[in-house]
């Protein structure tokens, strides 16, 4: 997944999915959009669904005169739906699958599989009936591929494992692999099977045994599967004093790919059958707490998902809702969640989460019992902020007045509240000191003196018609010198200057990043086609190739723009162009850019959290910029600012979060973990693991 180098191909957002044959190149992208080349030309682009684009297929066909031939293309959205296209023309619209349609494979003309996150594999008929729907995997699929004209084939996805299926639906083979995740599989022309997984490996099955790796190879790879561990939650809840011994492995596996967990002293190991070799294999130890999820020690569905707890919430007006949760979940998690979903006050939070925490008896998995963090968010070694760096008004950005910090437990308005026992319960600390971000950070420094010798400078370098009269610089300098409060009368000659040439327009540039800072400059400016405009001559500046200064300044001035509530609307409207310009130019040649960067995308979870404007897209379009800037900065600031982005979104949005593992976002926060210099990037990075 990635932007493509060949300009000819490049699009403003991420492209996802490629499909090839008989000299056709399709392509889909996040921007909903599918486009079909010929000879490196796109031919046409196709629209039609309400999400990102997942997976694109081509169907097979015996026409010889390729060049004008009718192209058929399958596309997958995580809108859950399939669409088929002849040629421009959208034919049909498949609907079966209950989360994103994540993979396609066509198996003849007449008929195909897809593949989704919600762990099914469903075979559709072309003209629109789902002829057979087949189960195997515990978690999201990633990819499908054909292995054999005869109808076999090959998935791979969240649950560690590649599964070979027979053509009649039934899984023949489980592979446990050493990773969580197999994102990529594929059917080579000799029949092996090629699977690229999270742990950065890609690894070649065969079934022929003169293609097989040597013992020596084949002992390394059963060791590092056995070596893997596996989360208590990704098998169900347990009570390892009901466990059995090793003496269930004498008896068969009911079917290929049939786990059993076996006692083995104080630790719980996982076996899977293998039917081919008609042995247990061990596929990695269990980890996390014990104890059965309900009294039943079953899950409960709700929506296509399990859950342990699926409570029935009934409000004062009567009004009843379902409030699912897991156990492995953070209470103020699940009721953030539960109060998005239906639109509730903000101030039940604390509430909710309670009702949780009574209901479940504050049960937990995987959190040992030694660990210095009391709570995720706020344990004993949180990052405590220094002096250096105060926001406006003495507080930190991060730490002070702009973080979410819930309502104190039992002080919301009874008659208002949902009817919930608050009676015993557990006082949760407050979310994350670094995030969630609600207040958008600006570039405020002012240098007068400097500023006015450069425009002075670069106003002198242009034509006698075009330069500005030094009465008229010093009435520009002098307006955005007084603070936050610029008057809008002294600065109309501004947008002459930010038409100079972009050598020297880098001056005026800083005019306009203090001024933006004012709310009656913002609502004369921002306002319909002059925002509009502003904003793109912006985008167009912080593009190549614009020297350094122009796109730094550039990108401050954006920064600024989310002071108020009329410059985020205009950058909620432009979140595209901008998110793209701003990750576009990365790897950033300074620190002060790699900063400014990583301040545009916090700002812009900012401007996601508050107004909630953004569906999925947007946010996954700035989840990926911001791990993209945090994994290219040097700059401990801009990797700072970043993760704060990252947890900003990751906090409040479920569907961020398993986006996240989309991303492979854990490696890169992993990485920054380990910063200890300043401990808060090390110690943010720490926090959003708790959230993956």
């Amino acid at each position: 997944m990635g932007l493509v180098e060949d300009r000819r191909l490049c699009r403003s957002k991420v492209l996802s999915c490629l499909a090839w044959g008989d000299r056709v190149l399709v392509s889909g992208s996040w921007d909903h959009s599918c486009r079909v080349w010929r000879n490196w030309q796109c031919s046409y682009v196709v629209n039609g669904h309400d999400g990102p684009l997942w997976s694109v297929a081509l169907a097979p066909s015996e026409d010889v005169d390729n060049a004008t031939r009718s192209v058929t293309v399958l596309t997958a959205s995580a809108d859950k739906t399939i669409k088929l296209w002849l040629d421009e023309t959208e034919r049909k619209t498949f609907t079966g699958h209950k989360d994103c349609v994540r993979g396609l494979t066509f198996l003849n003309p007449r008929h195909f599989l897809s593949c989704s996150n919600d762990a099914c594999v469903i075979l559709w008929s072309i003209t629109g009936e789902a002829l057979s729907t087949y189960y195997g995997h515990t978690n999201y699929i990633y990819s499908i591929s054909l292995l054999s004209k005869e109808g076999d084939f090959v998935t791979g996805g969240e649950d560690r494992t590649l599964r070979v299926w027979g053509s009649e639906g039934n899984c023949v083979q489980t592979i446990h692999m050493p990773a969580q995740s197999v994102w990529a599989v594929a059917a080579l022309p000799n029949t092996d099977i090629v699977c690229g997984s999270s742990d950065g490996m890609c690894r070649v099955f065969t079934r022929i045994k003169e293609r097989q790796a040597d013992a020596e190879g084949q002992k390394e790879f059963e060791e590092n599967v056995a070596k893997s561990t596996m989360a208590v939650e990704d098998l169900g809840g347990i009570k390892k004093t009901e466990l059995p011994g090793k003496e269930v492995l004498l008896a068969p596996g009911k079917r290929d790919g049939h786990t059993v967990m076996v006692r083995e002293g104080e630790k719980v190991n996982c076996y899977s059958w293998s039917a081919s070799d008609q042995q247990w294999t061990a596929v990695g130890e269990v980890v996390g707490g014990a104890g059965g999820s309900q009294s039943t020690s079953g899950k409960v569905l709700f929506e296509g998902k399990e859950y342990d707890f699926v409570f029935d919430v009934e409000l004062d007006q009567g009004t009843r809702f379902k409030l699912p949760y897991n156990s492995c979940e953070d209470p103020y998690f699940a009721a953030q969640r539960f109060i998005h979903r239906h639109e509730l006050p903000q101030e039940f939070l604390d509430q909710v989460a309670t009702f949780i925490i009574n209901n479940t008896k504050g049960m937990t998995l995987g959190v040992e019992g030694n660990t210095q963090f009391a709570d995720p968010f706020t344990g004993g070694s949180r990052y405590q902020p220094g002096a250096s760096g105060p926001a406006p008004g003495g507080a930190d950005p991060f730490t002070g007045g702009g973080r979410y910090v819930p309502d104190a437990l039992g002080t919301s308005d009874p008659s208002s509240s949902a009817n919930y026992s608050t009676q015993g319960a557990i006082a949760l600390p407050p979310p994350s000191h670094f995030f969630p971000q609600l207040i958008p950070l600006k570039f405020e420094a002012c240098n007068s003196v400097g500023m006015m010798s450069k425009l002075t400078e670069c106003n002198f370098m242009l034509s006698q018609d075009k330069q500005l009269s030094n009465v008229v610089l010093e009435q520009m300098v002098e307006a955005v010198s007084g603070g936050s409060d610029s008057n809008p009368q002294f600065l109309a000659p501004l947008e002459t200057a930010l038409q100079w040439p972009a050598e020297q327009v880098w001056p005026a540039l800083d005019v306009l990043r203090l001024a933006l800072q004012s709310e009656r400059m913002q609502k004369v400016w921002l306002v319909e086609d002059r925002g509009l405009a502003l904003i793109n001559h912006l985008v167009s500046l912080v593009r190549p190739p614009s020297s350094p200064n122009a796109q730094l300044l550039s990108l401050r001035c954006l920064a600024n723009m989310a002071a108020h509530v009329e410059g985020r609307c205009i950058l909620a409207k432009m979140w595209e162009q901008v998110v793209s310009a701003t990750v576009e130019i990365s790897p950033y040649p300074n620190k002060n850019l790699e900063i400014a960067a990583a301040t545009v995308l916090l700002n812009y979870s900012v401007i996601l959290s508050i107004n909630t404007v953004g569906k999925l897209e947007n946010q996954c379009q700035v989840m990926s910029g911001a791990a993209a800037v945090a994994m290219c900065s040097k700059e401990p600031e801009a990797q700072f600012r970043a993760l704060v982005a990252l947890g900003t979104l990751l906090y409040h949005s479920e569907e961020c979060r398993s986006f996240s593992a989309s991303l492979d976002l854990k490696p890169v926060i992993q990485n920054l973990s380990g910063v200890t210099s300043p401990s808060k990037v090390g110690e943010c990075a720490g926090h959003i693991l708790r959230l993956l």
